[in-house]
C-alpha cells in the first residue's frame, strides 16, 4: 500500500475519498460560467493565479457544484512569460508579481556573455539564487493564498528543476561574468529552489503545495505533476511508475501526484491513450489527467471511465503473471482490486488475455462502445499500452429499500440504462423479504409478513412486530434519519395489506410515534412509504406515502410527526387501482430530493419523476409495456460515484 513513510498532515482540506481521482490542468487566462460548471466535475483543478482577478465568479460556481473540489494556483517558479512583462493593468496579479522585473534585470538568469536564457519558447528564465527566491513565496502567500482563501487550496509551481547546468554550457548563476562549473551552478540553484519551497510551506502550513518536474523538495511539498506520462525521460512506463510511487512514499501528507498524459491532438477520441493514463494512475492513489498537449493545457474532456465509482482500493497493485508488487514495476499486465471493481493495465508490447473470476462487467457507456458495452465477462483481451476498468456485479441496492430476489434494472433520470440487469440477492434473508443496509452504522433492517428485524453483521439486535404478532399482511419499511442528519435513524413502517397504518420506530424497537392513517382506515390495501427531504422549508425529512395493493395513485406527503403537510397529487390517472410503489432521492443532481413512482401489479412499469408539488420532471417505461406483473422502485447510488440512479425491480422475471 502507499504512504509507508509517516509525516504530519499539512493540508487542512482532505483529498477525495473516492476512485478514480481525476485532475484538470486548465490554463485559460479567463474562465466562463459554462467552463466553470464543467470544471466542477474534476476532483482537482489547476488554474492560473491570475484567474482570481480575471474570473472571480468561477470559483464560487465550481465550489457551489462541488464543495470538495481542490483548486490550485498555477505559477511558474523559474521563468516568466515575456508577455507578462508587458502587462499594464496595475490591478492585475501578473502586473503585481512581474512588473518589478523590468527594473531588476539581475534577477534574470544569463550566461557569461550576458544573454538571457530560456527553457521554454516565449519565456525568460529567472535566477532563483537572487531575491526572487523569497519574493515569489511571499507574493503567492500574501496576494494569492491568504488574500483569497476561499478561492485557493494550494499552489502549483511549474518547473522545479534540481539543477541548471544543462541549460547552457556557460551558465552564470553567481553573476560574476564567468561561466560556472556545473557543480557550483547546480548546488546554488538547488539551494535557491529549496528556499522557495520551504518559504511557501512555512507561510502556508494548511495548503497543498505541488510542483512540476522531478524536484527533490518533498520534505516541504505534497507532491508533483508528472507531465506527458509515460515519457522516455522518466524511464518509460516502468521508470515513470517508480517515480510516481517514490513521490507517494516520501512527500508531505496528504500526498498528491497528478499523472498527466497528452493526446498530442485536439481530438479527444484517443480513448486507448486515455485509458492507459487512467488505469496506470489507478495503480497508485494519484489523480489522472488527460488533455491536448504540453503546449495546450485547457481541455474539458470527460470520459465514461471518470464517472465510475470504484470505492476504495482493497489491494496493492500486482503483476498478474509474476505476482510482483510495486517494488518492481516491470512491464506486463498489472491489476489492482477495489471495493466495487478491478483495474487492469497492460504495459507490455504484446496483446494479453486475462482470465478472471466470476462477477465482473464492462462499463456501459457512450464512448468507445466496442469496449464500454456493458457485457458481463469472464476474461478480457487487452491490447498493448491499454487498460480497462471492470465493475463488480451488484447484488444489492445500496442505501435503499429493496425486495430480496427480484430482477433489477438501473436507469438514469431519463430512462437510459446505466448498468446490466441483475438479481437482488442476500443469502442471509429469504426471498421476498424487504431489506435496507445502513452502511455508516453497519446495520441491516429487514421486514417480512409480521416482523421487522435489525441486524449488525450477522447478529440480531432488534425484533419487533409493528402491527402485532398476529398480523400477517406484510410490512413495508423505509429507514432514514427522519428528524435530521444529526439525529438517530428511524424505521417508518406501512402495511402491505389491511388498513393503511404508518408508524415510526427507533432501531432499538421503541415506538417513537403511534402513527397515522394517511388514507381511509377502511381501505384494505395497505400503504407504501418512503423517506426524503422533498420540502426544504420543513425541519427534518418527510414521509411520502402512496396506497398499496388495489389503491388509487394518490401520493401524499407527511412531516416526521406523521402529520399531513401536503394534500399530494395523482401520479397516474385517478381511475387506476394498482397501487403505487415509490422512492425518494435526488435523481437529477439539483440538490433536491425527487419523488419516483411506478404502478403496482396490473399496470405497465411506467416510471415517473416528480417534485414535491407533483410537477413531472421526466418519465419512462422500465419494462415492456405488455408486462403488467408489477414493480417496485428505489433510488440508489449503484455506481458508487456520488450520483443516484433509479432502480426498478420487477415482481416477475418473464416478458422482460
Amino acid at each position: 500500500m502507499l504512504g509507508v513513510v509517516a509525516s504530519p498532515v499539512q493540508a487542512k482540506k482532505k483529498l477525495p475519498n473516492k476512485f478514480p481521482r481525476v485532475a484538470n490542468y486548465f490554463l485559460d487566462p479567463q474562465i466562463s460560467n459554462a467552463e466553470a460548471k464543467e470544471l466542477a466535475q474534476w476532483d482537482v483543478v489547476i488554474l492560473g493565479f491570475e484567474n482570481q482577478y480575471t474570473s472571480p465568479n468561477a470559483f464560487k460556481k465550481m465550489r457551489a457544484i462541488n464543495p470538495d473540489i481542490l483548486i490550485l494556483a498555477y505559477v511558474t517558479s523559474e521563468e516568466v512569460p515575456i508577455k507578462h512583462l508587458k502587462e499594464t493593468d496595475k490591478k492585475h496579479p501578473v502586473y503585481k508579481l512581474y512588473n518589478q522585473l523590468n527594473e531588476k534585470d539581475n534577477w534574470f538568469l544569463k550566461n557569461a556573455s550576458g544573454d538571457y536564457l530560456n527553457f521554454y519558447p516565449g519565456t525568460r528564465m529567472l535566477n532563483v539564487t537572487t531575491a526572487w527566491k523569497k519574493t515569489l513565496p511571499k507574493y503567492m502567500t500574501k496576494q494569492v493564498l491568504k488574500k483569497h482563501p476561499k478561492k485557493w487550496d494550494g499552489v502549483f509551481y511549474d518547473n522545479c528543476f534540481n539543477d541548471i547546468s544543462w541549460i547552457d554550457n556557460k551558465v552564470d548563476v553567481n553573476q560574476d561574468g564567468k561561466a560556472d562549473s556545473w557543480k557550483t551552478a547546480d548546488k546554488q540553484w538547488k539551494r535557491g529552489m529549496n528556499t522557495i519551497m520551504k518559504q511557501t510551506r512555512k507561510r502556508n502550513k494548511g495548503k497543498l503545495i505541488i510542483c512540476n518536474s522531478n524536484g527533490e523538495y518533498y520534505t516541504s511539498i505534497n507532491g508533483r505533476l508528472i507531465e506527458a506520462f509515460p515519457s522516455d525521460f522518466d524511464g518509460k512506463w516502468s521508470g515513470s511508475m517508480q517515480k510516481y510511487y517514490d513521490v507517494m512514499n516520501t512527500a508531505k501528507k496528504p500526498r498528491m501526484v497528478i499523472v498527466n498524459t497528452v493526446a498530442n491532438s485536439s481530438d479527444d477520441s484517443n480513448y486507448k491513450k486515455m485509458r492507459y493514463n487512467l488505469t496506470s494512475t489507478l495503480m497508485g492513489d494519484g489523480f489522472a489527467s488527460f488533455d491536448q498537449s504540453v503546449d495546450f493545457h485547457a481541455s474539458l474532456w470527460w470520459y465514461d471511465e471518470y464517472s465510475v465509482g470504484l470505492g476504495n482500493p482493497i489491494s496493492a497493485p500486482f503483476n498478474v503473471d509474476t505476482n510482483a508488487g510495486p517494488d518492481d514495476f516491470s512491464n506486463g499486465v498489472w491489476r489492482r482490486n477495489f471495493q466495487q471493481g478491478i483495474v487492469l493495465v497492460n504495459s507490455s508490447n504484446e496483446t494479453k488475455k486475462i482470465v478472471l473470476e466470476d462477477g465482473y462487467e464492462k462499463i456501459l457507456g457512450t464512448q468507445d462502445t466496442t469496449i464500454n458495452n456493458g457485457k458481463v465477462v469472464g476474461a478480457v483481451t487487452l491490447n498493448s499500452k491499454d487498460g480497462i476498468i471492470l465493475q463488480g456485479r451488484p447484488t444489492q441496492v445500496a442505501g435503499a429499500t429493496f425486495t430480496n430476489g427480484t430482477l433489477a434494472k438501473v436507469f438514469g433520470k431519463n430512462g437510459k440504462m446505466k448498468r446490466n440487469n441483475f438479481f437482488t440477492y442476500n443469502s442471509q434473508f429469504d426471498g421476498g423479504d424487504t431489506i435496507i443496509y445502513l452502511e455508516d452504522v453497519n446495520k441491516t433492517v429487514t421486514a417480512d409478513e409480521t416482523y421487522v428485524y435489525v441486524y449488525k453483521g450477522g447478529n440480531l439486535l432488534t425484533k419487533l412486530a409493528p402491527y402485532g404478532e398476529y398480523f400477517t399482511g406484510g410490512v413495508n419499511i423505509d429507514v432514514d434519519r427522519l428528524e435530521g442528519k444529526n439525529k438517530g435513524y428511524r424505521i417508518v413502517t406501512g402495511t402491505q395489506n389491511y388498513g393503511p397504518h404508518v408508524r415510526i420506530w427507533s432501531l432499538k424497537g421503541k415506538l417513537k410515534n403511534p402513527g397515522c392513517f394517511p388514507y381511509d382506515q377502511v381501505f384494505g390495501g395497505g400503504v407504501n412509504v418512503a423517506i426524503g427531504d422533498v420540502d426544504k422549508t420543513n425541519r427534518g425529512k418527510e414521509i411520502v406515502v402512496a396506497a398499496a395493493k388495489g389503491g388509487g395513485p394518490h401520493v401524499r406527503i407527511l412531516n416526521y410527526d406523521c402529520e399531513l403537510i401536503s394534500p399530494g397529487f395523482f401520479a397516474y390517472g385517478e381511475g387506476m387501482r394498482t397501487g403505487v410503489s415509490l422512492a425518494v432521492g435526488d435523481v437529477d443532481d439539483d440538490g433536491k430530493d425527487d419523488i419516483v413512482t411506478v404502478p403496482g401489479q396490473g399496470a405497465a412499469s411506467h416510471v415517473r419523476i416528480f417534485n414535491s408539488r407533483g410537477k413531472e420532471k421526466s418519465s419512462f417505461f422500465a419494462y415492456d409495456s405488455s408486462n403488467h406483473s408489477g414493480a417496485s422502485v428505489a433510488v440508489s447510488d449503484i455506481d458508487g460515484n456520488g450520483k443516484n440512479e433509479i432502480v426498478v425491480m420487477s415482481f416477475s422475471i418473464f416478458n422482460q
